[in-house]
């Protein structure tokens, strides 16, 4: 490194630091063999600085149905700031709730917002080891391999989908706590290849449906909710102990807020940020029928938000 990006103590500056932070080797050769797909290769850290101070990510509009999530992305921005780490990463989070409530499109909205692929694994009880190649036989966990070979990026979102009436397998189950476990993830060794991994960097959902008590049971020291009908314990206590479970509830109060929500977020998925847009789409939103029981699905309300996306930008390029 040349005398100009080193300050006067001898130590490089920040922005040095933060420039070489941004790309990461996450496989590692143990033998004479290469990496496979080529992951022995730097990786993009995705995220940059600005989309982690205060009026960045921790502020885009788009989940204030979900007080909770806001606040868990804040802290997570804000750890990488005082760390002075590039690239977005959050510790491992459930997101728990009857369907259609928004799970994905809250797993949505953190990829999108913080500039990483979003890459989504369907969990359930015919996920077999056929399909997920097991930590205990020291393969390769091929969903985390695939994605980050595939986007060339170091860190991800990978979204879990878990199912409460589908128990998963105790092996798969063991599979995916070792790649989401922050506390071992870093060294997850493939025997096999010849090649540690470091899973480390992936920011890890859990989406798991019907997953919330019927008494509404939270936990006494965080205030999150529990997971005592999880399809895997395993996971439900992985995440307990080093993330946060987050439920996604589609409440009458909160209706008015959730459509307004969808809107901001269709409309700035789209490049479309001028306040007449988001305001065209949160009308159109706003004349559906709420049923009398249950809610309109979020997949639903994103569908319609794109229509009447669309039928603004045919007005206004007609006019």
């Amino acid at each position: 490194m040349s005398g100009n990006n080193v300050v006067a103590d001898g130590r490089e500056s920040a922005t040095d630091a933060l420039v070489e932070d941004s790309t990461v080797v996450i496989a590692h050769p143990m033998g004479d063999q290469r990496a496979p797909l080529g992951l022995d290769r730097p990786l993009q850290l995705r995220g940059d600085r600005s989309r982690m101070v205060p009026s960045g990510m921790p502020s885009a509009l788009g989940i204030d149905h979900i007080p909770a999530l806001r606040s868990f992305v804040a802290d997570a921005c804000r750890r990488r700031m005082l760390a002075g780490r590039h690239g977005y990463h959050q510790p491992p989070l459930a997101l728990v709730g009857r369907k259609g409530v928004g799970k994905g499109f809250a797993s949505l909205w953190i990829a999108r917002n913080a500039g990483v692929p979003i890459f989504r694994m369907p969990v359930d009880d015919s996920f077999s080891t056929d399909r997920l190649i097991t930590h205990c036989a020291g393969s390769i966990p091929l969903p985390p391999v695939i994605a980050m070979a595939a986007t060339l990026c170091a860190n991800p979102v990978i979204v879990i989908e878990l199912d409460v009436k589908r128990q998963i397998t105790a092996q798969a189950e063991k599979a995916l706590a070792s790649m989401i476990d922050p506390r071992c993830n870093s060294r997850w060794i493939g025997n096999d290849e010849q090649t540690i991994f470091d899973f480390s960097h992936v920011s890890w959902i859990l989406e798991v449906q019907d997953g919330v008590s019927k008494s509404g049971a939270e936990n006494r020291e965080t205030g999150a909710p529990v997971m005592p009908a999880s399809p895997s314990p395993l996971l439900a206590a992985l995440v307990e102990e080093t993330g946060l479970a987050i439920e996604v509830d589609a409440r009458r109060e909160l209706e008015d807020l959730r459509r307004l929500d969808v809107a901001v977020e269709v409309c700035a998925a789209a490049g479309a940020v001028e306040p007449a847009a988001v305001a065209d789409v949160h009308a159109a939103l706003c004349s559906l029928d709420r049923p009398s029981l249950g809610h309109v699905a979020c997949d639903a309300l994103v569908r319609a938000a794109l229509r009447a996306l669309d039928q603004h930008r045919n007005a206004g390029g007609a006019a």
